[in-house]
């Protein structure tokens, strides 16, 4: 028998798109030029976003996970190290460890800002740590001073996770120009998309010459010789040219999403045992997420109760990142027992709840999402 499925009155995510009107000339160019992958809009795209960042080489391909994959290959990594990584994120940071035979070592957070906690890294590199390698969280860097220092002490690589945070800034400095590389998404989520893309920043000449081929299956400059590991992850022109137009607004889609979580906070910031993601005074955020946590000792309802009622309600919301990675099934056996060491981590990801949020959204669907959570949680009585 069919289950009644709820309609979606209000998405958790939707992509802020241009009219197809504002590139149709684009796209008719792209057509009649039969150069469809890397050509002059991902040049384009690839220059604007440097310019923007302040960073020497952007690489755009395909999607955000390959550009983890090829710049973790980049890096020439040994098969069987070890990578200290945050249990609180999304899958595809460690599943790109996977793939290349690496195994991550799982750090606990910090409770304000919800990134990799430093001082619990520190404690968890050994004679086996090849890398360390943080992740922005919903457009929030951690404490990139103090994991720079831990590297350089320890003489490792640092790689960063940045799908959610193109447009954020540390101490005035733009996300995209620390460590060896940055890896970002432009998927539907993102506040840039490109329908689906993603970036690689780095200030190495070497290694961003290297990625320009990796991308390509890794062919040499002649085109037939495979000098490097690749993939196909080539961005597409089309792509590049909706994430030029994107791109272009950022600051108006940062001051939305702003403006879109004041209100969340000035109507809903008062509920007993709701918090959220803290944002330093030196950093800035993209914006990305919305994510209230719901403290079950302390809140009317628990976060599985109300993301169960706002589903029966039409509000799309998302556990997010739920589970933490050491509680997937595909990461579960990768050191049983760590669970112990990341009980930040996991109770963030039992508590948090991703609200509707996209560039585009009125502060009128912000007032009647709202009146909906508070009618769930009975006024908070």
């Amino acid at each position: 028998m069919a289950v009644a499925v709820a309609p979606v009155h209000f998405p958790v995510f939707a992509p802020t798109l241009p009219d197809p009107a504002e590139l149709h000339d684009v796209i008719v160019s792209v057509f009649a030029s039969g150069r469809v992958t890397v050509g002059p809009q991902v040049a384009a795209l690839e220059e604007e976003v440097g310019a923007r960042l302040g960073v020497r080489h952007v690489i755009g391909v395909s999607c955000g996970t390959n550009a983890l994959l090829l710049l973790l290959r980049a890096l020439n990594l040994p098969a069987g190290g070890e990578v200290i990584t945050p249990t609180f994120t999304f899958a595809a940071t460690a599943q790109a460890l996977l793939w290349h035979g690496l195994t991550p070592v799982f750090c606990d957070s910090d409770p304000d800002t919800f990134t990799m906690d430093a001082a619990a890294a520190d404690a968890l590199i050994t004679e086996k740590t090849v890398a360390i390698y943080p992740v922005n969280i919903f457009g929030v860097a951690g404490d990139l001073d103090a994991y720079q220092a831990l590297a350089d002490r320890h003489g490792l690589p640092l790689l960063f996770d940045s799908a959610q945070g193109i447009g954020s800034t540390y101490k005035g400095r733009a996300v995209g120009t620390f460590g060896a590389g940055e890896a970002f998404s432009m998927s539907p989520t993102k506040v840039v998309t490109a329908l689906e893309g993603g970036l690689i920043t780095t200030n190495d000449d070497e290694l961003a010459y290297q990625l320009r081929y990796m991308r390509d299956y890794g062919k040499a400059e002649d085109g037939e010789d495979m000098r490097w590991l690749g993939l196909s992850a080539r961005m597409s022109e089309i792509n590049a040219a909706v994430a030029r137009w994107s791109f272009a607004r950022l600051d108006t889609w940062i001051a939305n999403r702003t403006a879109i979580m004041e209100r969340y906070l000035a109507r809903l910031g008062e509920m007993p045992g709701l918090s959220t993601q803290q944002i330093p005074a030196d950093r800035t955020s993209s914006r990305n997420y919305i994510v209230i946590l719901l403290d079950p000792d302390r809140a009317p309802i628990t976060r599985d109760e109300l993301y169960r009622k706002l589903k029966d309600e039409g509000v799309q919301t998302k556990r997010y990142f739920y589970p933490a990675l050491h509680n997937q099934t595909l990461f579960r056996d990768v050191e049983p027992g760590c669970a112990a060491r990341l009980p930040v981590a996991a109770r963030i990801a039992d508590t948090a709840l991703a609200l509707p949020m996209y560039s585009h959204m009125t502060l009128d669907t912000v007032d009647e999402i709202c009146d909906i959570v508070e009618s769930c949680c009975m006024a908070y009585a």
